[in-house]
């Protein structure tokens, strides 16, 4: 049986937990999908990001994730892949944008900063015109888990969450308009037994 994958995004706002504590966590399926806002303001949700947007030349918070995996028998996850895959037509000035990523195990919150400093993410995210078959050079770094891997039980019962954050930036190169620009269609892929 295949484990159920759910991602956690950290905010300051919330505290420097390592659990997603009331925030709760984001179920996740082929059949349904997750969003989150780039602003350059500490929190989550559309409330405030038309009033903390991104401007040209600025880079945004960097957003903290977390993914957790439930399954009722033994099993190892390797081989974590994260990348972007080209967006549909319909999204505004996506060509103006840039997605930086690092896996980090500390749990930061800096005010805006640019990409490249100690608490912003500072690797472009790869791409691919697939959103099945992953770059050449895809995202990497939270090595093998799971219960087969002896590290089971870290958020309750048979939940298993990666040891690493992925932090992800938006970079701004243009001016943009107010509000919602597009989506941005990204894939998490990884290798489960």
């Amino acid at each position: 049986m295949a484990a159920t994958m759910s991602i956690a995004q950290f905010t300051g706002s919330s505290g420097n937990a390592t659990t997603p504590a009331g925030t709760g966590l984001t179920a996740t399926s082929s059949s349904n999908s997750m969003s989150w806002d780039f602003e350059t303001a500490d929190n989550t949700g559309t409330t405030t990001y038309t009033a903390n947007p991104v401007s040209a030349g600025s880079a945004s918070y960097p957003a903290w994730f977390k993914f957790y995996f439930t399954n009722t028998v033994a099993y190892t996850v390797s081989n974590f892949k994260f990348w972007q895959f080209v967006p549909a037509a319909s999204s505004a000035n996506t060509a103006s944008f840039t997605i930086y990523g690092t896996t980090q195990t500390a749990y930061s919150i800096a005010s805006a900063t640019g990409t490249g400093t100690a608490y912003a993410s500072n690797v472009q995210v790869p791409t691919s015109a697939s959103s099945t078959a992953s770059p050449g050079s895809p995202l990497i770094g939270f090595g093998t888990f799971g219960s087969s891997a002896g590290n089971s039980g870290l958020v309750g019962g048979n939940s298993t969450q990666t040891g690493s954050f992925l932090s992800l930036q938006l970079s701004a190169a243009a001016a943009a308009p107010a509000g919602t620009t597009g989506y941005f269609a990204h894939t998490i892929q990884y290798d489960e037994q």
